[in-house]
């Protein structure tokens, strides 16, 4: 698993006396983000390559990745549970981009997309119980959400008007996935309560 791969690597590092051991839980938690970023990435652009749509992969990517990292949303209990679902809903949303693509099904997916959208502006953010947002916070990562979720709604506009069906798709995936994580973040949270 990466944070054993993560450990391994900040140990050697403390071993050669490049880093203090005192900090050797956030150099290996740094390296955890880092290298599943890598991995994720690689991921995305060789799934990408699988279907023949690698701008389409990069552009989901990186729509997903600002959204979610300001927007939250549910957290699996264990690092393989997150490894498995990232990886299976990266593969379904390219795969659901290929489809689209495939057959020009933009009514469908841009009315997810609106339905998306609202509930991103609406839950967002959710934050864990492990690390809660102060309500200073709270207001910051709402407005982020916000600017990325505008800005995302704006290049799915441009991909529908100008055609631009590489564009467009992998945004309105993004996004729709992201709702899927807010939702069922808060679902699980009313559970817990």
């Amino acid at each position: 698993m990466i944070s054993d791969i993560s450990f391994k690597i900040v140990k050697k590092l403390i071993d050669k006396s490049l880093i203090n051991d005192t900090d050797e839980e956030l150099y290996a938690y740094g390296l955890f983000v880092l290298l599943s970023q890598i991995l994720y990435f690689i991921l995305t652009i060789t799934t990408g390559f699988l279907f023949n749509i690698v701008l389409e992969g990069m552009i989901f990517y990186i729509a997903f990745q600002f959204i979610r990292r300001y927007a939250g949303g549910i957290h699996a209990s264990s690092e393989l549970k997150c490894e498995i679902a990232t990886t299976t809903s990266i593969f379904i949303c390219l795969l659901c981009t290929k489809l689209c693509e495939t057959n020009n099904i933009q009514t469908p997916i841009l009315v997810l997309t609106i339905i998306a959208a609202v509930s991103i502006f609406v839950f967002c953010p959710l934050d864990t119980p492990e690390k809660p947002l102060t309500k200073e916070e709270y207001k910051y990562f709402r407005k982020i959400s916000w600017v990325i979720l505008l800005f995302t709604m704006l290049a799915i506009c441009i991909g529908w008007y100008l055609k631009f069906e590489f564009l467009m798709y992998p945004c309105c995936m993004s996004l729709i996935l992201e709702s899927i994580l807010l939702v069922l973040g808060k679902i699980k949270r009313l559970i817990k309560k």
